[in-house]
C-alpha cells in the first residue's frame, strides 16, 4: 500500500515567509523574514525575524515580531526567466520589499526593462525584470492564478537586495 505524504508546512521554523502590512504606506508590499516560531494556536500569530526590515535606526538589528498568520504566506515559488506584457500585474523589489504594481511599458529596444506604475503610491518605476515577478495571491493554500510551467525552488529578493539569513 503506497504511504501518502503529508504536505509540508510552509510556516515551520525556519522557513521563509512573506508578510503583508495593514498599515499605511505598506499596503500592497510583501516582507521576506525567517520564522523563529511556529503558529500559537491560542492567538493565531507567528514569530518572524524580517530579513531587510530593521528593529533600531543604525540598521544592525533585525526586526522582530509576532505577526497574525492572516498576513503572512510562503514566498512564491521562481518561475523560469519569463517577459512581462503591457498591463500585466507583477511584484516589484523595491524599498526592501516587493510592491504589488502593474507593467505601463516595455521600454523600447529592451525586453529586459519595464515600467511599472504602483497605485498604492501613484509612482511609475523602471525596473530589470530580474526584480520582477509575477503577482500571485495564495488563496487556500494555492497559488492564484496558477504556474503555467514548473516552478524552480522559491523567489528570493535579488542578490543584490539579500540579507544573509540570522544565524541559527
Amino acid at each position: 500500500m503506497a504511504e501518502e505524504l503529508e504536505p509540508e508546512d510552509p510556516f515551520k521554523k525556519g522557513a521563509v515567509v512573506e508578510v503583508s502590512f495593514e498599515d499605511e504606506g505598506f499596503r500592497g508590499s510583501w516582507y521576506s523574514a525567517t520564522v523563529l516560531r511556529t503558529v500559537s494556536k491560542k492567538n493565531k500569530k507567528i514569530f518572524l525575524e524580517f530579513h531587510n526590515l530593521m528593529a533600531d535606526d543604525k540598521g544592525t538589528k533585525p526586526l522582530r515580531e509576532f505577526i497574525d498568520i492572516i498576513l503572512v504566506r510562503p514566498v512564491p515559488p521562481r518561475e523560469p526567466k519569463r517577459s512581462f506584457k503591457l498591463s500585466e500585474e507583477v511584484d516589484a523589489f523595491h524599498n526592501d520589499g516587493w510592491w504589488e504594481g502593474v507593467v505601463t511599458h516595455v521600454l523600447e529596444g529592451s525586453s529586459t526593462r519595464y515600467s511599472v506604475f504602483f497605485r498604492s503610491s501613484r509612482e511609475q518605476i523602471e525596473f530589470q525584470d530580474s526584480d520582477l515577478r509575477l503577482h500571485r495571491e495564495w488563496v487556500h493554500g494555492n497559488w492564484v492564478p496558477p504556474f503555467q510551467e514548473p516552478p524552480l525552488e522559491h523567489q528570493e529578493p535579488p542578490l543584490e537586495h539579500q540579507e544573509p539569513p540570522p544565524p541559527s
